[in-house]
Parts: C-alpha cells; structure tokens; sequence
C-alpha cells in the first residue's frame, strides 16, 4: 500500500463532507477508533469495506485508495530518464528489477510499459540473457497491442516487435508483421490536415503538414542512406546519391535538426567507401562523422528549427515521444567512438596517422577510452 495515499485521501473527503469519524464509523459498522487509525495511517479497513466507503464518499475506490494507475508523458520521461542514467551505474540484472517493479504498478499504463519496451530494446545488449529480455519486449508489445485500442500506440508496438525479430534473426517474422512489399503511401496526412482547414482550425493544418514534411524528409534521408549498402556494385550510383543526401544535410540544416540520422549517413558512407578501396573518401566522411561529434550538446534533446518551427511543441505534446536522449549521456558518448573501432570494415585504414590522430581527438573530447 506505499503507493496509495488512503488515509490522506479519506480525511480529506470526510471534512470536505462535514462527517464526523462516528457517523462513518456507525455507517460501515467498525468502531470510531478503526476509523481514527484510518485517518492516521496506522491501518486501512478491510477490502469488504471499500465499496461501501467509496459509495458513502460518492468516489471510486482508486480515487478513495489515492492510487493512481496511469503516469502523465512528464513523469513517464522522468521515469525513463533515471532508468536510462542507472544502466550506467549498475548491472543490468539491478535496473531490470527496478523496471519490473514499476511495470507491476502501472501495467495498465500502457504509454509507460511501450517506454520500458524501448528502454529494454535500447540496453539488451548488456544483458547476461540477451535472448530473455528481447522476449520480454515482445511480451511488452504484444500487452500493448492486445490491450491498449490505441492506433498509434499499436504501430509504434508493431515497428518495436519488427525491430526485436531482426535481433534474434527471424527475418520472416519481420515480413509477417509488416508485409513482404512496399505499402502505397495514401496521403492520410493531407486529407486530415485538409479536414483541419474546413473546420476552421487552419493552426493545426498547418501543424499536421509540417510534422508530415519534416517526418517524410527524415525517411528519406533514412532510406538513402540504406541505399548505399544494397547499391555497393554501383560505384556511380552510390556517389550520385551521396552526392544528394550531403545536398540535402545542407539545404536543411539536419546536422542542427536531427544529428543522428547525419551521423549514420556519415557512418555509413565511410563503411561503403572503405570496402570499395576509397580510402580518402572514407577518412573525409569519418571526418564529418567527427566533428558532428564534437559539437552536440549534451543532455540531447530533439527539438524543431527557425523552418520546422512547430516541432518542438508536437514533440511535446506527443504522449508516445520524448525530447530526451533514448540512452545514458556515457553510453551515448562511448558508442560515438567504439562504433568506429570497433568496426572491423575499417581496419584497413588503421594505420593511417589521420585515422589515428582522428580518433584521438574524439575520444579525448568525449572522455572515452580507448585502444588503437
């Protein structure tokens, strides 16, 4: 019962009654003194005598307990946050006990179990039971999709379970979720944003259409940079596409907007071009990976610019997002470096001193460790 604030809650609504602890006492049956101990918190009545309470107190028995079965996005974040900062301080085994306990409070929350479902997806891999715990997503999931009836909670579950499929190598499972083909894009966003604009609400139009721009440049960029591994034979058609998405990292200012997804482009056309024999093309583009290193800002927060001025809010306002960095600020920043070492296409240019002397830098400007 730590949870619940009973006794605060029954005093309360006794005084705001003008009922005096015999009159409650005389209407349930129990002595005036069971019903001081109430109040005091010493004990609480016997669960027989709950309905009867809450009736007499015109409330529901979660209101009359003071329990709260679901968390605001505010405190789901806060929530996530100190989770996220205590997989760097203690073992895995430790902080799953802590989600667990949470999860048995606020399983009916399900906004916070899709939250611990990605917290879990972010940190399996310190996990001495990898294979547990991505199933223990899956059970997440499959909570949230049975269960919630909400629409945009069951894709982000779907895309979750598609994601933890490829983890344990079952491809086919990931076909079966989201089918074998590319889906026409039917423009729901335009025809909702349309509807907006004839009910007079032209603010959220415009809303709707800009989260749907900025959305559908990020999947761009997404997708072509998952061009240049599947076009690896097609050394025109991989620099023509570099050439384009450099283009638009410019024109839009995504190092500032969305660093990460420049960072993966960046990542990635240096793996392409070390495994093509292009060496200084890769060291440029490991160049760019690193000085976008250098200049985030931690903590990480994703936010909106001067162009996509409304992002900043619908993130906030977006119960299923958070501004917040997905992982612990040492995690984050000790990945930016052994993503690079640790990669094995880019052995070949370990012996160059620009490498080395790049490495370096970033790892002593993020304080990381490391072995060269």
């Amino acid at each position: 019962m730590e949870h619940f604030q009973f006794s605060t809650m029954f005093a309360n609504r006794r005084k705001e009654l003008k009922a005096t602890q015999e009159q409650i006492a005389e209407y349930v049956g129990v002595s005036r003194a069971a019903v001081s101990k109430w109040e005091k918190g010493q004990s609480y009545p016997d669960i027989t005598l709950l309905p009867k309470l809450a009736t007499y107190f015109n409330i529901s028995i979660d209101t009359l307990l003071g329990y709260k079965p679901q968390l605001t996005k505010e405190q789901i974040s806060r929530i996530y946050s100190q989770l996220a900062q205590q997989f760097s301080e203690k073992t895995f085994d430790q902080v799953e006990k802590s989600i667990e306990e949470l999860l048995n409070e606020y399983y009916s929350c399900f906004p916070f179990v899709l939250k611990m479902a990605q917290l879990y997806l972010n940190y399996f891999p310190k996990s001495t039971d990898q294979q547990s715990t991505l199933e223990r997503i899956l059970q997440l999931c499959s909570r949230v999709k049975t269960l919630s009836g909400d629409f945009s909670l069951v894709n982000e579950a779907t895309m979750l379970e598609a994601l933890v499929y490829l983890q344990l190598g079952k491809p086919e499972e990931v076909l079966a979720l989201l089918g074998k083909d590319v889906q026409i894009q039917l423009g729901a966003d335009h025809l909702i944003s349309t509807a907006h604009t004839m009910l007079g609400n032209s603010e959220k139009a415009k809303e709707i259409i800009q989260i749907s721009y900025y959305q559908n440049l990020m999947q761009l960029i997404s997708n072509a940079t998952e061009v240049l591994m599947l076009e690896l034979e097609n050394i025109d058609y991989l620099d023509e596409t570099i050439y384009k998405i450099q283009e638009l990292i410019r024109l839009f200012d995504l190092e500032n907007l969305n660093f990460n997804a420049v960072l993966i482009f960046y990542y990635r056309a240096a793996t392409v071009y070390t495994m093509k024999g292009q060496f200084d093309q890769a060291i440029e583009m490991l160049q760019n990976y690193v000085k976008l290193c250098k200049k985030i800002q931690f903590s990480i927060k994703l936010k909106g610019n001067s162009y996509f001025y409304l992002l900043s809010q619908w993130i906030e306002n977006t119960s299923q997002l958070s501004s917040e960095a997905p992982r612990d600020e040492q995690s984050i920043k000790r990945d930016l470096v052994h993503s690079i070492v640790q990669n094995p296409a880019f052995d070949a240019l370990k012996e160059q001193s620009s490498y080395k002397e790049m490495i370096r830098n970033l790892a002593d400007h993020l304080k990381v460790e490391v072995n060269l």
